[in-house]
């Protein structure tokens, strides 16, 4: 609850405290909010502090955050705070951008913490609506204009969809609560059939909750609107969103333990269709954002394992996946943004980076190799992990998401062959400063590599 408290008020005071001036003259402020959100969740998460207090004010029975829910919270909102001091801030007077990310990362906090359907929806909506708004912010750009108005329109759509879910789980068990459907759904495992109005509910809140995450088929937003918002902001929605709706999803499933061989059949199909599509798609792709858009896709595939896993006691290997995967992602959003403003969107930008920048070309292929799951990056041990984990429940179906893998390095290699490419006209922007940030995560990618132990001592 730490978690939410501190970013809801941090959110308050950048709004109305920069309301007049620069942006970059909120950014620390705003960042150092969110950092200290995450060292309170961390050091409550790790057991050397204790804010009972603070959770005192909302009821458990609607949201309550457990030792490794908390570890999620810290993980979101040290990654916020990494983005919002490495992305440059906007010429724009008023700090409404930062605010609204700020805001829109309480409702991913109140989705992790969710024991109850009404706050799994109040989160959905407070992470989505702040996010409408910031995917259409550059005003001026058409395509942040298309970007807003598709990722509302769906967004609205995946929201009907889920209510329409939670009717007809009500419908089937009479109760809203997370913890009260988990009993009632074992005790009729036991005696009964499940009512096939549980199961339609199920289906329909899952199918909401794979919009979110940009699940195959309900991925068809994602290229256009990650294309088309500003970098900062699709950054964020590529890292905070996906991470926040597989723990939602995850916790969501729990509640549904008892019919995990049904669910089971569906999720590994899907999984299976999302990892084949994301990564054969980002094979054609041209633009930087757009590749990274599919590969967003086909790395939802590989958290949809997780979901046939037993999640009881097994959060650290979603935890594990989605530190490696915002590590990468966040680093390499931030080298695109820093070699595209030249007008030029291709992998095309970072040729001969390795000549006019050594530290940036090795910093970039860092992160390509945790992305790609190349070993001693924690790319590579997430996806160990990840995989053995599901390997019990479909060995075919982790057997695909290794050949998809296989396959991203084909699209991951454009980079590197661009990037270790000699060229004569080499762009100047290759030689300006890196922040040191981007250095900390890259190291973190290789200690956590090296040390992939850490991850299950944390929880």
């Amino acid at each position: 609850m730490i978690g939410i408290f501190i970013t809801f008020i941090g959110a308050i005071l950048v709004l109305f405290l920069g309301i007049s001036k620069q942006e970059s003259s909120s950014k620390n402020l705003s960042a150092s909010f969110l950092f200290l959100a995450a060292i309170l969740s961390l050091v409550e998460a790790l057991g050397f502090a204790n804010f009972s207090s603070i959770a005192t004010w909302a009821p458990k029975t609607m949201i309550d955050f457990s030792q490794g829910e908390m570890m999620f919270v810290s993980l979101l909102a040290a990654v916020t705070s990494a983005i919002i001091a490495i992305f440059p801030s906007s010429n724009h007077k008023g700090s409404d951008k930062l605010g609204l990310m700020m805001l829109s990362l309480t409702g991913a906090f109140m989705m992790i913490g969710a024991n109850h359907l009404v706050m799994l929806f109040l989160g959905i909506e407070v992470l989505s609506i702040p996010l409408y708004v910031l995917a259409g912010s550059d005003k001026l750009n058409l395509n942040s204009n298309e970007a807003a108005i598709k990722y509302f329109l769906m967004g609205a759509f995946s929201t009907a969809i889920f209510l329409l879910g939670c009717a007809f789980i009500y419908g089937g068990t009479a109760t809203l609560s997370l913890t009260e459907i988990e009993v009632r759904m074992s005790i009729v495992g036991h005696f009964a059939e499940f009512p096939s109005l549980v199961k339609a509910g199920v289906v329909l809140m899952s199918t909401g909750l794979l919009f979110k995450v940009s699940a195959f088929p309900f991925h068809f937003w994602a290229p256009d609107v990650y294309q088309g918002s500003p970098n900062k902001i699709t950054t964020f929605m590529a890292v905070v969103v996906k991470i926040a709706g597989f723990v939602a999803f995850s916790n969501f499933l729990q509640a549904f333990s008892a019919l995990s061989g049904w669910n089971n059949q569906w999720i590994i199909l899907l999984s299976v269709l999302t990892i084949i599509f994301g990564n054969v798609v980002a094979l054609s792709q041209k633009s930087v954002k757009r590749t990274l858009a599919y590969s967003s896709i086909a790395h939802a595939g590989y958290l949809l394992l997780f979901l046939i896993t037993p999640m009881q006691g097994n959060m650290w290997v979603l935890f594990a996946y989605s530190v490696a995967y915002a590590l990468s992602t966040v680093v390499l959003f931030y080298f695109n943004d820093k070699y595209s403003t030249n007008g030029e969107f291709g992998f095309s930008m970072f040729t001969g980076l390795f000549h006019s920048n050594k530290s940036a070309a090795i910093l970039m292929t860092i992160a390509l190799f945790s992305i790609a799951g190349i070993p001693i990056t924690v790319g590579f041990t997430a996806k160990y992990y990840l995989f053995t984990s599901a390997f019990d429940v479909s060995p075919i179906a982790v057997c695909i998401a290794l050949i998809g893998s296989a396959i991203s390095i084909v699209y991951y290699f454009k980079g590197f062959k661009n990037i270790y490419e000699v060229d004569i006209n080499m762009n100047q922007l290759h030689a300006s400063k890196i922040h040191w940030i981007v250095y900390m995560m890259v190291a973190v990618s290789i200690v956590l590599g090296m040390c992939p132990y850490l991850f299950e001592r944390c929880f």
